[in-house]
């Protein structure tokens, strides 16, 4: 397994195409057009960590964004982590957990946020928990193209950084979720 780390706006023409193609196994347009998530305006990640078989092939990735928000009306700056996926016939196998684990040592020690946030449909939960992450008890507010709301479609989830996560409160994207 490799593991690349790059700006997103930096994928070479080779790395978009096996991106695209990946996305495209994990999201086949029936599943898009049946997903409650596709009327949300998402935010694109900033860094993609992209990983490969020994053979070549583009297995998962995992997005990361770098944002500066809110927690309980104090600024900070925050990690995310998003358009996490795994190709069917690869998934159990720990290459997301490797990924996962590439961007939380990324967003910590690169770029000293002081926690993160992801959004996971609550199946989920339990996979992220083993990673670190847990639940967020409090509200978070996302940006969208009608306005300021409550983020419900799916649930949130934190992780320490260079300080403590938060259990409840409220954490303000100041933009769209991720």
């Amino acid at each position: 397994m490799r593991l690349d780390l790059k700006p997103a706006a930096r994928l070479n023409d080779d790395e978009r195409a096996a991106l695209e193609a990946l996305t495209a196994a994990v999201y086949p347009p029936d599943v898009v057009a049946a997903s409650p998530g596709r009327h949300i305006t998402w935010a694109p990640p900033d860094y993609s960590v992209l990983v490969w078989t020994d053979e070549g092939e583009l297995v998962s990735h995992v997005g990361l964004l770098v944002r500066h928000g809110t927690l309980n009306g104090t600024h900070v700056r925050m990690g995310g982590v998003g358009s996490v996926k795994t190709h069917p016939r690869a998934e159990g196998r720990g290459y997301a957990s490797a990924g996962l684990r590439r961007a939380a040592t990324a967003l910590h020690d690169e770029h000293q946020v002081a926690f993160s946030v992801l959004v996971c449909r609550d199946h989920l939960l339990p996979f992220y928990n083993r990673l670190g992450w847990f639940t967020f008890r409090g509200q978070l507010v996302v940006d969208q193209p009608a306005g300021r709301a409550v983020f419900t479609l799916n649930r949130p989830m934190v992780l320490p950084g260079v300080g403590s996560a938060p259990e409840d409160g409220l954490i303000d994207l100041h933009g769209p979720p991720w």
